[in-house]
């Protein structure tokens, strides 16, 4: 079958239509939902297996940015193997590494499985919006990207909550089983659904050297990332030879990339000044969001004494909004100015974190929860948009490519954010402590009044008095660090005020596909018409035979 066919409109799902699209976007939450539902349950998973928080969150960065890893190879995938054969394998191997993750014992155990599940999971980000797409006639892909954009929105912020439950009520195992019958049935569904609409199979050909450049770039610099405070930076000759292979293997991947016919990313997109802009915007995007994202519930927790629950529900008032209002921008993009929104949806994002930013230990519930609402009106307002404007601006035949290197940057994006939140936090609770400390001393005649509740919490024992301080102090230097940290992620989101005024108003007609650039590529679209006109010779000729 080849993809004109399938694009054409020509065929249909077998199952209904709204079936197989909510079978889609199911497989694509529970993708998504696997970033957030392990962000409350990280203390339960750390003190489980023996780890320290820190390592805990190695858990989210390492799915991340496998996730991130795999993406630049689906167009390749999705030509050798077809695009309903690929997602539907990606799917069941999904909930196969789930099933590991949960039985996993061990930190380490559990990193690795991770790590399958992320490399699993990055196919189907991007076919999840392509397959989608397809199904949908041109005049509802509004409303198809604003479905998809639901399940991506809700998916983490239902992440925190879902986990919370799940970890305070059967254990944190559960929340990577959630996944398993998801996987299964909505594999089983598209299946059966979009066999027959499978795309052209063609064997082409793969950077492979590129891609192990490129992975093990990636790969050796989210372990700065992860490690760095740990080891205490260039102070560590690990970290400095993991820096140096990093830079070696991204110098090796340039000049490789610069003589590969057949590179892993394509790079002829870089051309597209509006796709480059939303992909830029759509990092920055990723970084402020999951940075704020993930380190509020930690806080909540480890702080504010707060159970995983109550900080997931905390965390759910971001989905409030977004679970009719980004199905509402979908529809109505069309008629709605991108600049605008993205503009008003960073504006109220910068706020939502600024509220997370004043947050103390004297907060309430409520304000709390206002701050995650905040954040979801911003989202709803600015995500519909980047996506539009990114798929939009390329030529169908470049979809795939485009929804590929687009996602890789947002995923790069999300685990770097993560770390680098975590490393901000660390350092800046680090510099407040000592701070603190230094002003705990009760020879002080100014201090001495605010010894004396202390002296008589601990009944005049001195020992457990020091302790009690070093607990306060801690909260407290835990705290600060916190809004130093999105302080740095509101100052961080400032370009894409300025980026903003560089997309159009209004989306313009899509582009056509590519017209064929040398000798070698229009020999490639002739032997395909060939095989296209034989398929249908041989189609009139078995109906001809039937007929007699």
């Amino acid at each position: 079958m080849n993809s004109a066919a399938t694009t054409s409109g020509a065929q249909v799902p077998r199952l209904p239509l709204l079936l197989t699209a909510f079978a889609i976007t199911a497989a694509n939450f529970m993708n998504v939902l696997d970033l957030t539902i392990a962000v409350v349950a990280v203390p339960s998973i750390s003190g489980s297996l023996g780890a320290s928080p820190s390592q805990g969150t190695w858990v989210l960065t390492t799915y991340s940015i496998c996730l991130a890893i795999v993406l630049p190879l689906s167009p390749w995938v999705c030509k050798r193997y077809g695009e309903v054969h690929t997602f539907t394998v990606s799917v069941i191997m999904f909930a196969l590494t789930s099933l590991a993750c949960g039985m996993s014992n061990s930190i380490e155990t559990l990193v690795f499985f991770r790590a399958l599940q992320g490399l699993s999971s990055g196919l189907i980000v991007p076919l999840s919006q392509t397959i989608l797409l397809r199904i949908f006639p041109p005049e509802q892909h509004g409303m198809a990207i604003g479905l998809w954009s639901i399940a991506s929105t809700i998916a983490p912020v239902l992440g925190p909550i879902l986990g919370g439950l799940i970890t305070d009520s059967i254990g944190w195992p559960w929340i990577f089983y959630l996944n398993i019958p998801i996987g299964f049935v909505a594999a089983w569904i598209v299946w059966t659904s979009m066999h027959h609409m499978e795309t052209e199979i063609k064997k082409v050909p793969v950077d492979g050297v590129g891609m192990l450049l490129l992975a093990i770039t990636v790969l050796v610099f989210q372990l700065v990332l992860d490690k760095g405070h740990e080891l205490d930076w260039l102070e560590s000759a690990d970290i400095r030879l993991m820096i140096n292979i990093a830079v070696i293997a991204l110098i090796a991947y340039v000049i490789w990339e610069r003589k590969e016919p057949h590179p892993i990313i394509d790079y002829s997109l870089f051309k597209i000044p509006v796709f480059v802009v939303a992909s830029i915007m759509g990092v920055i995007f990723n970084l402020v969001y999951f940075a704020s994202t993930v380190l509020y519930p930690i806080w909540m927790q480890t702080a504010l004494g707060y159970t995983a629950t109550l900080s997931g529900l905390v965390m759910a008032g971001t989905s409030v909004l977004p679970i009719a209002g980004m199905m509402l921008v979908g529809k109505n993009i069309g008629r709605l100015n991108l600049r605008y929104l993205v503009i008003s949806g960073t504006l109220v994002m910068m706020y939502a974190i600024y509220m997370q930013a004043v947050s103390t230990t004297d907060s309430t519930f409520q304000q709390l929860i206002m701050a995650r609402v905040v954040m979801g009106v911003g989202f709803t307002l600015m995500f519909p948009p980047l996506m539009v404007i990114s798929l939009g601006s390329v030529s169908p035949d470049r979809t795939v490519s485009a929804a590929s290197f687009f996602n890789f940057f947002r995923s790069v994006a999300t685990s770097v954010g993560i770390a680098l939140g975590i490393t901000i936090w660390q350092s800046r609770t680090a510099f407040h402590r000592h701070r603190l400390v230094e002003e705990l001393n009760p020879a002080y005649a100014d201090k001495e009044a605010a010894f004396q509740p202390l002296a008589q919490l601990s009944g005049g024992n001195e020992e457990a008095m020091w302790a009690i301080t070093d607990h306060i102090a801690t909260i407290q230097a835990s705290t600060l660090g916190l809004n130093d940290t999105f302080i740095v992620c509101i100052v961080a989101a400032v370009p894409v005020l300025f980026l903003a005024m560089l997309i159009p108003a209004r989306l313009g007609p899509k582009p056509e596909n590519e017209k064929p650039k040398n000798d070698l590529q229009e020999a490639e679209r002739a032997q395909d018409t060939e095989r296209e006109s034989k398929s249908v010779d041989k189609t009139e000729i078995k109906r001809a035979v039937v007929a007699e």
